[in-house]
């Protein structure tokens, strides 16, 4: 079942070829986005940051303790404009993904579980676009980031209490890596639950509330399956990345046979590859999900249907 929900997924994609551009559309869009808001913002930081004749000489120089004691003390006459430029580029990226993703997701989930719907012969929720449930789901997600900031906000109060006046940089360390990865674990559960919720939003016609009520259920009806989805998908892209990364490897290495334009070209095409090959795989993996999700209606129907009968053969 596992393997067929996963075969499932690839020839939903091979049945609906605009899926794959689409995807490709909405995700670049918003990283060419972020790159370009990234840039601007290091342009401005660069012509505000003045850097002293001294802290060029450091930084230029070969002592890594002289660079490091400049670049800190560059730092630090920047932090609030750094502060303030990073929660501007935040803000604007957080806006850019939503609605790259509301648009981009909201059409591919609703032609993917369209699709299966038609081809196991299951009767689904009216088609309509459902924009602002989407969007409050997109929206959720941004959200669900502070998951991660509140553990290491807590990891650092934790760290505090327990050190006290002593200074026992380990046993921080410890105290931080602990909490942030028992935030990375529910943000990583959270933000499955949330990726699921589009599915339902199409299937049912329900409200973002009660899609999410409903892929939590569905994860706990089909924790086995999902995570298999979930654990052959991620491993595939995993060796997918391993291989890439080899190549890449291999092909800066030949930095002094070929020419460094061309070592340039080479790494950013191998990085390319490896982000297309990626988002074929998620894609594909939401589309198994969904053939998850849409077969199991079969059940239910055919259930509703046989009581349907019973009653009638009774009366």
């Amino acid at each position: 079942m596992n393997a067929d929900a996963n075969r499932e997924g690839f020839k939903v994609l091979r049945s609906e070829p605009a899926l794959f551009p689409m995807e490709l559309l909405w995700r670049w869009s918003f990283g060419l986005g972020l790159l370009a808001i990234s840039f601007f913002a290091y342009s401005h930081l660069r012509q505000a940051v003045l850097l002293s004749d001294a802290d060029e000489l450091a930084l230029q120089s070969q002592d890594p303790f002289a660079s490091a004691a400049a670049a800190a003390n560059v730092l630090s006459g920047a932090m609030p404009l750094l502060i303030h430029t990073l929660a501007q580029v935040f803000s604007v990226a957080a806006v850019l993904w939503i609605a790259s993703a509301t648009l981009g997701r909201g059409v591919i989930a609703r032609v993917i579980v369209r699709r299966l719907a038609a081809d196991y012969g299951v009767k689904i929720a009216g088609d309509a676009p459902r924009w602002t449930c989407f969007a409050v789901l997109k929206f959720a997600r941004v959200l669900m980031l502070l998951i991660l900031v509140i553990g290491y906000l807590v990891g650092v109060l934790i760290a505090g209490l327990i050190n006290g006046d002593q200074q026992n940089l380990l046993m921080s360390s410890l105290v931080i890596f602990l909490s942030v990865g028992t935030a990375s674990l529910l943000w990583a559960y959270v933000n499955q639950v949330l990726s699921l919720a589009p599915i339902f939003v199409v299937r049912d016609a329900v409200s973002p509330l009660d899609s999410i009520v409903e892929s939590i259920a569905f994860i706990r009806r089909h924790y086995a399956r999902v995570f298999a989805i979930g654990l052959w998908n991620s491993t595939v892209r995993g060796v997918v990345a391993t291989v890439i990364t080899i190549a890449g490897i291999s092909t800066a290495a030949l930095h002094g046979f070929w020419p460094g334009w061309s070592i340039t070209v080479l790494v950013a095409l191998e990085t390319l590859l490896y982000l297309v090959v990626s988002d074929l795989f998620l894609l594909a993996r939401l589309a198994a999900y969904a053939s998850v999700a849409v077969r199991e209606l079969i059940l239910s129907q055919e259930l509703a249907a046989s009581e349907n009968r019973s009653g009638t053969a009774t009366i």
